[in-house]
């Protein structure tokens, strides 16, 4: 019952906005066409009272006369003329208007409403043809993912971020051609991009039943250039190895990798048996102690700003001390966040401090070291942000301090 309470009460509101406007302008239309047919008459039986008295049909004062006349007609057509005319209308058109609205709502409310809801709750979510449940939410099916990154393509063909991600959808689906033809794409458009080479690599190996001799082992050597400890390159290096029965190498590229997955127990639980089965094959090899994950990925900043752009600057503006590879992803491999009033400080930059776990500090042998102010405090740089950087780091073997103070404009 209350629901039609409110409904009607929204109806009636909402006829009251339609209909004032509705016969004010209306009326004030009405009003303006029918005043200028009257004025347009008035005119011409002025220029009739002319022309007949140029012509001698009527003197002066009879002139006088029927203008005088003339002139009080229109005053009263003005004033009066067509009111009651113009109030019928108005009426009507109130009338239709005030019954249509309404019956019309109800109607449409009864034929694609659910008003047993109202009285059943229970019914709105047997109504429901796509419950929302947890269960439910991973319904965005790889075909879906598939169009809306196409559809992203099409507006922007050079957009390598989404052809590589149209590649890890084809390689889920094991449409393996079509995830090389995307890899490919994205690869062209970013080249030396490790993550990219990989995944190229990764894709043509398996369009070839898994086969990473030949063109896959070479691009996975190209990548590990750019990123010798980059896990995905270390593995699939140790798999090419394997497959030549260069048992050797193998070992020593996954020996590497141990350290890289401490975090991953099951990828290391598979290391580790692949590292044995080799050791079975090759009794002369052997599985040193790994290193630990942060071991020569530890490096020592000292961070402040120049005293210009410190005035400059809010005490509260955030402040990112970052370090990104020298060739490879743009995005940061550790960062660190503060504030302005923090400045001077001192702190290390390491492993534990990735955005992304495949992306690690100690993946890259030559990094870029860097300290922003961000004023819109988000990690991606943008015009007029304070920063300064330094290159050619070395992530395995840093100096013992990296000095960086802030002292240019974006």
């Amino acid at each position: 019952m209350i629901f039609w309470i409110f409904a009607i009460v929204l109806i009636a509101l909402a006829l009251v906005i339609l209909l004032l406007p509705l016969l004010r302008a209306a009326r004030g239309q009405q009003d303006d066409q029918r005043q200028q047919q009257n004025i347009q008459i008035a005119r011409e039986k002025k220029q009739q009272l002319e022309t007949q008295l140029a012509e001698g049909e009527i003197d002066q004062a009879g002139f006088d006369s029927a203008y005088v006349d003339l002139q009080t007609a229109l005053a009263l057509e003005l004033d009066s003329g067509g009111q009651e005319d113009q109030k019928t209308r108005g009426k009507w058109m109130a009338l239709v208007v005030m019954l249509v609205i309404p019956v019309a709502s109800v109607a449409l409310y009864m034929v694609f409403g659910e008003y047993r809801v109202i009285e059943n709750p229970v019914l709105a979510s047997a109504a429901s043809p796509h419950p929302t449940t947890t269960a439910a939410a991973p319904q965005m099916s790889l075909e879906e993912m598939e169009i809306r990154i196409k559809e992203r393509l099409r507006d922007n063909p050079d957009d390598a971020e989404g052809w590589f991600m149209l590649g890890r959808a084809m390689m889920t689906q094991n449409r393996y051609a079509e995830a090389v033809t995307a890899y490919q794409r994205s690869n062209d458009l970013m080249a030396n991009e490790p993550g990219i080479l990989f995944a190229l690599a990764d894709a043509l190996a398996m369009k070839n039943n898994g086969n990473l001799l030949g063109e896959p082992e070479a691009l996975v050597q190209q990548g590990l250039k750019l990123a010798p400890r980059f896990p995905n390159g270390l593995w699939l290096a140790g798999m090419a190895a394997e497959q030549r029965e260069d048992y050797g190498s193998a070992h020593r590229y996954w020996t590497q990798l141990l350290p890289l997955i401490a975090d991953d127990p099951e990828s290391t639980r598979e290391i580790k048996n692949m590292l044995h089965m080799l050791e079975q094959r090759d009794p002369e090899l052997t599985t040193a102690a790994a290193p630990s994950a942060g071991a020569g990925s530890n490096i020592q900043v000292a961070v402040d700003i120049s005293a210009e752009l410190r005035a400059r600057a809010s005490p509260d503006a955030v402040v990112f001390v970052y370090a990104k590879a020298m060739q490879g992803p743009p995005m940061p491999l550790a960062v660190k966040k503060m504030q302005l009033r923090d400045l001077p400080a001192s702190l290390a930059l390491s492993d534990s401090d990735a955005m992304m776990p495949a992306l690690k500090l100690s993946s890259f042998d030559q990094v870029i070291v860097g300290a922003r102010v961000s004023f819109s405090g988000k990690p991606v740089a943008q015009s007029g942000d304070f920063f300064t950087e330094v290159g050619s780091i070395s992530s395995a073997n840093p100096p013992a301090e990296v000095a960086l103070t802030i002292d240019q404009v974006k």
